[in-house]
């Protein structure tokens, strides 16, 4: 009896991680994206961008991992600190940590604005902060850890 069920509640956790996450497509339109920032063995800054994964029984975060990374995600933060960051992201970074950045594109008061603005802060914390990015500003928030996914 259960296992009929089974499909919808899948769906309805699929549903509901992509929704807390905001993460699982790419980072265009109005879906949050998720960076995490470190410095490497150098000093030299670097991120890699943060998905949901999903498979049967679990639900995750996952570094993306392509042909212009490294084999675990990780890739140089050459222009990402040039984003006109308010306040300035550097002073985030640190040797001894990584830093998590979640971003959307700016609230700008319109009324179907205000439950994207309630998910993203429910998620990730109230944003610290703004950068520009393709003629876009965004907001950001720097939570010290990305929001729990679970399955239901």
């Amino acid at each position: 009896m259960a296992l009929q069920y089974a499909p919808i509640a899948l769906q309805t956790s699929v549903a509901a991680a992509s929704n807390i996450a905001g993460a699982a497509q790419s980072p265009s339109g109005n879906t949050p994206g998720v960076i995490e920032l470190r410095k490497d063995a150098t000093g030299a800054p670097e991120y890699r961008e943060m998905r949901v994964a999903f498979t049967a029984t679990d639900v995750r975060w996952t570094p993306l991992v392509d042909r212009d990374t490294s084999a675990d995600g990780w890739r140089p933060a050459q222009n990402f600190l040039h984003m006109n960051f308010t306040p300035p992201l550097p002073t985030a970074l640190s040797e001894s940590k990584t830093v998590f950045l979640a971003y959307a594109p700016a609230y700008n008061g319109a009324p179907e604005d205000d439950d994207a603005l309630i998910k993203f802060n429910r998620s990730f914390g109230d944003p610290v902060g703004t950068f520009d990015w393709n003629g876009r500003t965004y907001q950001y928030s720097l939570p010290s850890t990305l929001p729990p996914l679970e399955f239901d």
